[in-house]
């Protein structure tokens, strides 16, 4: 007898889509390393040679995300008929088998501003009727299970909440850049992570305060961050790196002197969660789930409010031991094997 087929989507394998990439691709590997013997996984995705060992790569490619998600998604899953779909934000067209869905936020729906019209809208119209058609809902924070219920009316008891894990690459030991001291900020430039305010904190630090490096694609804020760096005169203080390899990204956290993470939302926040492993002192907001990652681990202040930011940075700077000690204390309690044996119990439990 076949074991129960359970395709996963992974269409952002190797696209770049950052904390999507990273929940899709830190899960599958660690559900190929648990004991899942009685079930089939299978993965479809445009990058079949990023899908790890344990998992079954089925290749379909796609020029048009539109398309995929109505046509040959569909077509696709008609042909494997799964006994589970799990899907990330939204249901391909006319899906009805028995689905579990992602949310990893509902940014677009608290703050207007995170988020471009066009995608907005997209995302208000397909994500409540994900939300609401799936047999379970997995979200990485306590607050967005709240929001699920509250804005969607989704039943508490089809979500679960499954916190995202730290990749063991990032650590305190390991080889970090030489040179002059920096203050680091990783994450898509896009106005929700405001790298306008690390900038501006950077400048209200005076001359003598660690350069900045931003690390992590565009996504329609970098020339904004570069008016703000030129307006404030540290044009030559500010580093953009754009997206780096992953042994890059492990050593650039350890070699900062604090990670700035000033984002005005997040479902939860895991660039806060590796620098801690990394042995980096985190200044962050109280945005969003922010808090449950953070913790009493790190200096949390108001979104928004570079003055604020620039406060906390040098307060951090100067109680640097203790909020290492914190933080890489902290980051334990995050496992992305974790992660995958709450996932697995609710394929399971939905057999």
């Amino acid at each position: 007898m076949s074991l129960p087929l359970v395709v996963i989507d992974a269409d952002v394998l190797g696209r770049r889509r950052t904390g999507d990439e990273t929940y899709v691709a830190e899960l599958l590997r660690a559900l190929g390393d648990e004991d899942a013997a009685d079930l089939h996984l299978a993965a479809v995705t445009r990058s079949p040679q990023l899908v790890p060992n344990g998992i079954e790569p089925v290749e379909l490619q796609a020029r048009s995300q539109v398309l995929r998600m109505a046509v040959t998604l569909p077509r696709l899953l008609r042909r494997l008929s799964p006994e589970i779909g799990h899907f990330l934000h939204s249901l391909p067209l006319g899906y009805r088998g028995t689905a579990v869905v992602t949310v990893q936020d509902l940014s677009f729906e608290r703050d207007p501003s995170v988020m471009g019209l066009r995608d907005r809208a997209i995302f208000r119209r397909v994500v409540p009727r994900a939300a609401r058609r799936a047999a379970r809902v997995l979200t990485l924070s306590e607050l967005t299970k709240r929001d699920l219920v509250e804005l969607y009316g989704v039943p508490e008891e089809r979500i679960v909440v499954t916190p995202p894990g730290v990749d063991p690459v990032f650590m305190p030991n390991g080889p970090s850049p030489d040179g002059a001291p920096y203050l680091l900020f990783v994450s898509s430039l896009q106005p929700r992570k405001d790298p306008v305010a690390a900038i501006e904190a950077l400048a209200l630090l005076g001359g003598d305060a660690p350069r900045l490096v931003l690390v992590g694609p565009d996504k329609g804020g970098r020339a904004e961050a570069e008016r703000a760096a030129e307006r404030t005169g540290v044009t030559n203080r500010v580093e953009f790196r754009g997206h780096v390899p992953l042994d890059e990204l492990a050593a650039l956290y350890r070699g900062a002197a604090c990670f700035v993470f000033p984002s005005r939302y997040e479902g939860f926040g895991l660039p806060v969660l590796e620098a801690m492993a990394s042995g980096t002192p985190v200044v962050t907001t109280r945005a969003g789930a922010l808090p449950e990652a953070a913790g009493d681990a790190a200096i949390l202040v108001a979104e928004r409010n570079p003055v604020e930011l620039a406060g906390g940075i040098e307060r951090a700077l100067a109680d640097r031991d203790r909020l290492v000690a914190a933080g890489l204390e902290r980051a334990k309690r995050f496992t992305w094997a974790d992660t995958a044996r709450r996932t697995l119990a609710v394929y399971r439990e939905l057999l």
